[in-house]
This record gives structure tokens, sequence and C-alpha cells, in this order.
């Protein structure tokens, strides 16, 4: 008998309003010559948290445990771009979240101390970001540093995050699929 797994997280969505100008930045960089995987614009969200691939009873105790968080909404404002491990050799572009970061850290050590034992072992420490893109290459790196220019200090917005959303990740050869299994709303 086969248990099928869920790979599922913990994450904030974004609003309409706050993804175009990102959605902008991702053809601009696309077009400046990086070989690079954009997140699809439906995909882009904060990650609170990754669990990984569990089992559906265990996906009901996560449910269970996250039921228990109390929060209190705040506010995010999405400025600037950055890259993992650094600007000059990019492997994922991501975009700072300025004022809320640090409310995105209380929520994460919120959720680690629910669900923390279940799923992968969280060893890199949290860093409020949004990918944005996998780079795969630069091929010029001139234009690429012209868009970074441009958007180093953008303001992309502001958003009040009112909820959070267990959601679980399918891999297709596409990208993945994304769909809630939970929604958590704060106060």
């Amino acid at each position: 008998m086969s248990r099928e797994l869920y790979r599922v997280f913990i994450a904030v969505e974004l609003t309409d309003k706050l993804k175009e100008p990102m959605i902008k930045m991702q053809k601009e960089l696309m077009s400046s010559g990086v070989d690079m995987k954009p997140v699809e614009p439906e995909n882009l969200h904060i990650t609170l948290r990754f669990i990984g691939e569990i089992s559906r009873e265990l996906v009901e105790e996560v449910k269970k445990r996250l039921d228990a968080i109390k929060y209190s909404q705040f506010t995010i404002h999405v400025r600037g771009i950055g890259a993992f491990p650094n600007i000059d050799r990019p492997r994922v572009i991501w975009v700072g979240i300025e004022e809320g970061a640090r409310d995105l850290m209380n929520l994460h050590e919120l959720i680690m101390k629910f669900t923390g034992d279940i799923g992968e072992r969280d060893e890199k420490g949290f860093v409020p970001h949004l990918t944005i893109a996998r780079v795969k290459y630069v091929r010029n790196r001139d234009r690429y540093m012209e868009v970074v220019r441009k958007y180093e200090n953008m303001d992309f917005g502001t958003q009040t995050v009112d909820s959070i959303k267990l959601k679980r990740s399918v891999l297709t050869p596409k990208g993945p699929i994304y769909s809630d299994l939970m929604t958590i709303k704060l106060s």
C-alpha cells in the first residue's frame, strides 16, 4: 500500500497590485539576457516555513496545530531587490521586505514553535523575502546590472497581511502547482 505524500509549506499570499511591478521586473530581467525561471504570477508568495513531504495524517496534525496560532494583522512594505548568494552571482533573485519584516520573523518563530518537529529542519535561518526567479546563467552582465540598479530601491508597495495559508505544492515539468489546504485568519 503506497502512502501519498503531500509537499507543503506555510505562506503569505500577495495582492495582484503588489505583484504587477514584480512581473514587469521579471520580464525586464529576462529580456536583459538572464537565463532564469521566473516564479509564475499566481505562485508569488512569502514562504514562512517549508515543511516538505509529509503524510496525510501529518497534514491534519499541522492543521490542528496551526489552528492554535493567534497573531494580529500587520502591514508589509516591499522594497528593493537582491539575490542569493549575492547580486553579482545570482542563483535566486528576490524582492525585499522592509516594514513588516519583524512581524514575519515573529510569525515564523510562532509557526516553528507549533510545527517545528514536523517535516524538514529549518537549517538556514529565516530571512523574510519574496523569491521572484531562479537563475541559471547571466549572459549579459552589463544589461543585467542596469536592471538591478533600476530596481534596487524600487518601492513595490504595501499590503495588509490578514491571513496565512497552508499550501500544497505539486511539482510538474512546467513548474509547481499550488493549492490551499487551510487559511489561518489573523486578528
